[in-house]
């Protein structure tokens, strides 16, 4: 769960492997669930607050209690968060022969080259980089607004599906820039992405092409909730820190890298 791009990584690995498909493994979907979980469990005081708004909220609507003015901090922020999903609707917009547009944006993972990956894993650090600099010359102090929510679900459109790009580093810059609290701008960040690695991993569960046995979902569910606790608490003190800047420097050169094997790739063919 760090800002780096992990479709970005896979569609490295695939078109080093020559295997140009959106097709993918039962354990791949099952690592998503895990990570979902580890998020839940790194920040579960969060989570529980914010379920225990979400279900309150519809008796407050049922009994015309309901005031978005004077929600509750948590009750806002909760609110504020399902709002960052209606932009994503729009992955449901029939797109000719790759089905939606959702699958026409995923399909920069596997379209025999890196040159675009390359060049999303650049625009990833960019934005870890105006990210970096928000945090060292300016004190942000402000709650999760409507637009801040909508921008967060429109720029998430892209986020999620194309490879290179990562919803984290893209959530997290965009709440900074518009001068959100890192701690508000930081728990924004994971609870958007529990449900997209929830609903990814149920998807890339019924789509895999291979199975996966008992004890390999085990010993992945284990792990990689395991690892997504530790690498919580490494951000979160990446960030305290102002040491985001690290991921920028990372993401430059993975970008780099991939845009001169694209180039090379092209001109090859």
């Amino acid at each position: 769960m760090f800002p780096v791009s992990e479709s970005g990584h896979s569609s490295l690995f695939h078109d080093f492997s020559d295997r140009y498909s959106g097709a993918c493994s039962a354990i791949t979907g099952v690592i998503h669930i895990a990570i979902a979980v580890g998020i839940v469990i790194a920040l579960r005081k969060v989570f529980l607050s914010l379920s225990k708004e979400f279900v309150n909220t519809f008796p407050d609507i049922f009994k015309k209690k309901f005031s978005l003015k004077n929600a509750s901090p948590a009750r806002s922020f909760m609110l504020m968060t399902v709002l960052s999903f209606v932009p994503m609707l729009l992955w449901l917009i029939p797109a000719g022969d790759y089905g939606t547009f959702y699958n026409l944006l995923r399909s920069t993972g596997f379209n025999g080259t890196v040159l675009d990956d390359g060049l999303f894993f650049i625009i990833t650090g960019l934005l870890m980089l105006a990210a970096a600099k928000q945090l060292s010359i300016a004190r942000n102090n402000k709650n999760i607004s409507i637009v801040c929510a909508l921008v967060v679900g429109f720029v998430c459109v892209l986020l999620v599906p194309v490879a290179g790009l990562s919803p984290v580093a893209g959530i997290f810059a965009v709440t900074m820039l518009m001068g959100v609290s890192k701690k508000l701008a930081f728990r924004y960040c994971f609870v958007m992405s529990v449900p997209l690695l929830i609903v990814t991993g149920i998807v890339e569960i019924c789509i895999s092409v291979t199975p996966a046995g008992i004890v390999s979902i085990i010993l992945a569910l284990i792990i990689a909730a395991a690892v997504t606790v530790l690498a919580v608490k490494i951000l979160l003190w990446m960030i305290e820190t102002v040491k985001i800047k690290y991921f920028a420097i990372y993401d430059f050169a993975i970008g780099i890298i991939a845009c001169i094997i694209g180039i090379f790739e092209i001109a090859l063919k």
